[in-house]
């Protein structure tokens, strides 16, 4: 099942898709859909991410003489779609997104049923 979110991330309009984790019959949990909702309820989770992420960014961004427009976030990630983890208790929702200083791993920003938000490489919720 893949859903498709409409979100301003940042002050950028996206439509990204959802993607569950799931085993292989391709059954979505329940904890799974509340986690969405839930996620959806809180949006300004999003906006409040970015100083989080920034500073996560802070030394690649700041090393990058190429980089002309280390200000704007978008120089360096690209949101390309919400992964939603199986896990048995209040599944997490991470926001995947490409990330130019790692492009083989990405970037992670992974936001808690609490609203606690962890930034790193993909791995850290796949």
């Amino acid at each position: 099942m893949i859903d498709i979110l409409e979100l301003t991330i940042w002050g950028r309009e996206y439509s990204l898709p959802v993607i569950y984790d799931s085993l292989s019959d391709g059954v979505i949990s329940d904890s799974q859909i509340k986690a969405v909702e839930n996620f959806k309820k809180h949006l300004e989770w999003i906006d409040s991410s970015k100083s989080v992420v920034e500073e996560y960014c802070k030394e690649d961004v700041m090393d990058d003489d190429e980089n002309e427009k280390k200000d704007n976030i978008f120089s360096y990630i690209k949101p390309e779609r919400l992964y939603v983890k199986r896990e048995s208790e209040l599944p997490r929702v991470a926001l995947m997104c490409r990330y130019r200083y790692d492009p083989e791993h990405g970037l992670a920003i992974v936001y808690s049923q609490d609203g606690k938000v962890t930034v790193g490489i993909q791995d850290i919720i796949i």
